[in-house]
């Protein structure tokens, strides 16, 4: 080819290329698809860790192999509790008050199983309750017993799951001069659930509470009042009822349920 020839060539498509629009600055698309993709990747990543310890938790619940003693592989039966560690707080019992699930006077590797489960449970009730309840953290004399603390109002919270005695749930009533309101609801597959709101020692001030069987044991939920301070629970039975059902406070009760933290009591809370 002549140089003649070589430049008709270039201006024709000099030509044909001035025809077209401008060709698109691909740099900023393939940037934010390698952004996505890195961030698809760090989540996949996070779904696998947190399934690894999921599973870790699960397969260390099952090896416990039932009943309420230890684990012979982590001396405790439950797995190592979750990261934020809730500070338990003391509160003094009332004069003549008995408490249920105490920790006094346990062998050493019970406590340390219950210390544990509560850690799990103060976690689950965080995730289940709104923010206006507060941080749960449990109460270091008994299992039962959580509080959480928000603007300055103390809120007790009571979780226990025990062994059922065979009675029959109460009946779901209300009771408008006590200010007491009843409802059924279906938890989860297939459990029914009571939730009540309730005046607590004066009309001006409710709790909050669910009441229902899971397995072999009978779970209660209650959220008390500030008395001192006159404020009501702050959170509704439908706010209790969604918080249970969106959160993993289940997979806490599914466990004292399979290894008890409470013994069976003759009358039944909430019923």
């Amino acid at each position: 080819m002549t140089d003649q020839d070589a430049l008709l060539v270039k201006d024709v498509m000099r030509r044909t290329a001035d025809g077209l629009g401008p060709l698109p600055d691909l740099v900023p698309q393939a940037v934010a698809r390698g952004r996505r993709r890195r961030a698809r990747t760090r989540l996949a990543l996070t779904a696998s860790a947190f399934g690894a310890v999921t599973l870790g938790v699960l397969g260390a619940a099952a090896l416990s192999g039932g009943g309420s003693g230890p684990s012979p592989a982590s001396g405790t039966g439950v797995a190592a509790a979750p990261a934020p560690y809730r500070t338990p707080v003391h509160v003094e019992p009332s004069p003549g008050e008995a408490e249920e699930g105490g920790l006094s006077g346990l062998p050493a590797g019970e406590r340390q199983r219950l210390e544990d489960f509560q850690q799990r449970a103060a976690v689950a009730l965080d995730d289940a309750l709104p923010d206006t309840v507060g941080t749960i953290h449990p109460v270091d004399s008994t299992v039962a017993r959580y509080q959480g603390e928000a603007d300055g109002n103390v809120f007790t919270v009571h979780f226990t799951v025990r062994p059922a005695d065979g009675a029959a749930p109460g009946e779901c009533r209300n009771v408008p001069q006590k200010r007491m309101t009843c409802v059924k609801a279906e938890l989860t597959g297939g459990v029914e659930a009571q939730l009540r709101r309730a005046a607590v020692n004066s009309l001006d001030t409710e709790s909050t509470s669910i009441f229902f069987e899971f397995g072999n044991s009978t779970v209660l939920i209650d959220v008390s009042p500030d008395e001192e301070k006159g404020v009501s629970a702050p959170v509704t039975v439908q706010q209790l009822l969604d918080g249970v059902r969106g959160s993993g406070l289940l997979d806490v009760v599914r466990y004292a349920d399979e290894h008890p933290v409470l013994e069976k009591q003759v009358s039944v809370q909430g019923g």
